[in-house]
């Protein structure tokens, strides 16, 4: 069975630690080529602050940072902050090889989706690598539709990333 909570800092720090290096790693195997650019935005070096960070822009009552488990082991994580009132993003949803398949990705994000629409926002948006197929088809399944891109938050990294929006 899957189990979603919501991460609790600092006790679940060193499992979001975890699950994002795992997330980097998934990322460098997918784009090797742009493995410098990734950690450009990403460096690992720098997990704790980058938890850290993760833990205060989704916070809520304004974000949100769940983890998932499965038989007792974390497995995944997804994360969202408010854009704007009204609108959210949809961040960093990373399942672990041995989970993929078992629907923790889907369960994630609609757990985010019925989070949002619960705290009265109408639009979800989010960004994912033109490589990652399994992302976007789940994505698009779930009622995302490609749009223009709403961000410029890394410019050397705009080449490998698809847009998608949908209405709560």
């Amino acid at each position: 069975m899957i189990e979603i909570t919501r991460a609790n800092f600092p006790e679940d720090s060193q499992i979001v630690a975890n699950l994002f290096l795992g997330y980097l790693t998934f990322l460098f195997e997918r784009a090797p080529e742009e493995k410098a650019n990734i950690i450009q935005k990403y460096n690992p070096d720098d997990i704790e602050n980058w938890v850290e960070k993760f833990s205060e822009i989704h916070a809520r009552p304004k974000g949100e940072l769940l983890i998932a488990s499965h038989n007792g082991q974390a497995v995944g994580c997804a994360m969202m902050r408010e854009m704007e009132p009204g609108i959210v993003e949809i961040q960093r949803v990373f399942v672990t090889d041995d989970a993929r398949g078992l629907g923790v990705g889907k369960a994630l994000t609609k757990a985010l989706l019925d989070q949002a629409k619960e705290d009265g926002h109408k639009t979800a948006r989010l960004d994912t690598g033109h490589g990652l197929v399994e992302a976007i088809s789940l994505y698009e399944n779930m009622g995302f539709q490609a749009r223009s891109p709403y961000h410029e938050d890394s410019p050397f990294l705009d080449h490998l990333i698809r847009y998608y929006e949908r209405e709560l």
